[in-house]
């Protein structure tokens, strides 16, 4: 191992990059999967600690781009895997509105086909 790096260096970036992965890869059921509260919440600990750890003399908006740019990747990961579930939810609404649709077809196919079965037969009677 060379100096100054550590094993848990890599694999923390790619536990940070997990999020990531998760929603953009995985469609619905892995972006549910993805803990946007937890993600969220993650990013705005990370904005916190940044901003505190800014130079006192620095003024405060250079102060609040600084955390914001520290804290980049959790927000990429937090936008990320709230716009798959975004994604994931209005693919369920288009897929619930086409069932519906056939549903409603296949009724009023069903329907038609009765009236018209139910005709032959009431002149079958006479």
């Amino acid at each position: 191992m060379a100096v100054g790096t550590s094993a848990a260096g890599p694999r923390r970036r790619v536990a940070g990059l997990a999020p990531l992965l998760l929603a953009l890869g995985g469609g619905p059921a892995l972006a549910e999967e993805a803990d946007l509260p937890g993600l969220e919440t993650r990013w705005h600990a990370c904005v916190r600690q940044a901003f505190t750890g800014q130079p006192l003399g620095m003024e405060r908006r250079a102060a609040q781009r600084a955390a914001l740019a520290a804290c980049k990747p959790q927000e990429d990961a937090y936008v990320h895997a709230m716009l798959a579930a975004q994604e994931a939810e209005a693919r369920a609404r288009t897929t619930r509105g086409v069932v519906a649709r056939a549903r409603d077809w296949a009724f009023a196919a069903a329907g038609s086909a009765r009236a018209t079965v139910g005709g032959v037969i009431d002149r079958l009677r006479w």
